[in-house]
Order: structure tokens, then C-alpha cells, then sequence
């Protein structure tokens, strides 16, 4: 049995590192955003859903790669998040990665925290034509694999369509960058309301009551 988890705003408290990094590109393009005008551009996945121009998009994301590079080693875990991944072997249950985030990012991140060998796959944003809201990340970590996943967590909307599109149950982790109820509007299965709740999810999916009832 495998869970796959979305990485920022999930398992990585590294919102204060991507606001911080937008907020100073946006100042080099001298453009004026207040925290709602940030957070929007944060949680987009296309320049349409940020509201700007494609051309502008791309480049405050550009820009942003330097700044959030020197802002890294200021990430930590959420609190209780390591102690659920340490748990995982124990409970018959394997974890993959599927992320939006770029290979460079994530693999620096996961090496620092010692996390790289408790993921059996990580998806990033370069290995697929299409991210979420589509299902293509979530179904190539499921085809690295070579079986199926249980669940999908994550913190934004898009992360709960991209797991239904894939046929998976959408656990909405609602400690992220979106909060409960748009998790919950977008069909989340499940909302936990903080990282404290993954443990004891993650120890009902696999409890001998879930075993028996699937065999």
C-alpha cells in the first residue's frame, strides 16, 4: 500500500520561504502586492489562475528561483510530519512524492532533511507535460510504482482534483497554504486539521480493520 504527498504547504512549512522570495521579485519588477495578491500567485497553477499575463508569470517565477534558493536552508518539516514518515515501514505502507516543485528544489530539500530514501518515487514539475489539476503527475508516480496508491495529501485544491481525476481517495492536509474549507469545497475525502492528524490517519488506513475489508 502506498500514499503519495504533495511537498510544500503538506510536509514542508516553507510558505514564509516562497512569500519572502516572491515578495522580493515582485519588488525587482516593481510591482505593489498585498498578502492576498501574493498568496494567489503562490497557489496558481498557471499564469490564468494567477490572473496575470503569461509573459509576466514566467518571469517573477524566474526571478524567484535565486531568491528562494537562498532561502532554503530556513525550511523546516511541520511539526509531527518526520515522526509520521518514520512510522510509515511499521504500518505496511510505502510513500511517493508528487510535487509541481522543480527536481533541483525538492532533491536539496529531501537531502537535507535525510528524507530521499523514505520516498519510493519523487514526481516533479519536469517530468510531466501537465501538473495539477491534472492527474498526469499523480498517475506517473503510480506507473513508477507499479501499482496503485491509497490516497493523495495535500494542502490546495488543485492537489485534491488532480487525486480524484486519478481515481484516489484525497485527504485535504488543511495546515497548508488554502485552508479547511477549500479543501473540502474542492471534494476532499478527508480534511485534517493539523499535521498531529496524519499519524493516527495514516495508522487507520493501516489497521488491521482496513486489511480485512480489502482483502
Amino acid at each position: 500500500m502506498f500514499v503519495l504527498f504533495d511537498l510544500d504547504g503538506t510536509l514542508l512549512d516553507s510558505g514564509p520561504a516562497h512569500r519572502r522570495a516572491a515578495e522580493s521579485a515582485f519588488r525587482q519588477m516593481g510591482i505593489t502586492a498585498d498578502g492576498e495578491g501574493l498568496m494567489r500567485f503562490l497557489v496558481a497553477h498557471d499564469a490564468a489562475s494567477a490572473g496575470m499575463r503569461p509573459d509576466l508569470y514566467l518571469e517573477i517565477w524566474r526571478r524567484m528561483q535565486p531568491l528562494y534558493r537562498m532561502e532554503q536552508e530556513s525550511i523546516l518539516a511541520f511539526p509531527g510530519i518526520g515522526e509520521a514518515l518514520e512510522q510509515l515501514p511499521s504500518l505496511g505502507i510505502g510513500a511517493g512524492v508528487v510535487t509541481s516543485k522543480r527536481r533541483w528544489a525538492v532533491e536539496r530539500e529531501l537531502e537535507r532533511l535525510g528524507w530521499r530514501d523514505r520516498f519510493a518515487c519523487v514526481v516533479c514539475r519536469e517530468d510531466t507535460r501537465r501538473h495539477k489539476p491534472s492527474p498526469e503527475p499523480i498517475l506517473r508516480a503510480m506507473d513508477q510504482l507499479g501499482q496503485g496508491a491509497a490516497a493523495y495529501v495535500g494542502d490546495a485544491p488543485s492537489d485534491v482534483l488532480a487525486a480524484k481525476a486519478a481515481g484516489l481517495s484525497a485527504v485535504g492536509a488543511a495546515w497548508g497554504w488554502t485552508g479547511g474549507a477549500a479543501l473540502q469545497a474542492a471534494g476532499a475525502d478527508w480534511v485534517l486539521d493539523s499535521p498531529s492528524g496524519l499519524l493516527p490517519w495514516l495508522q487507520g488506513l493501516g489497521g488491521p480493520d482496513l486489511r480485512r475489508a480489502e482483502a
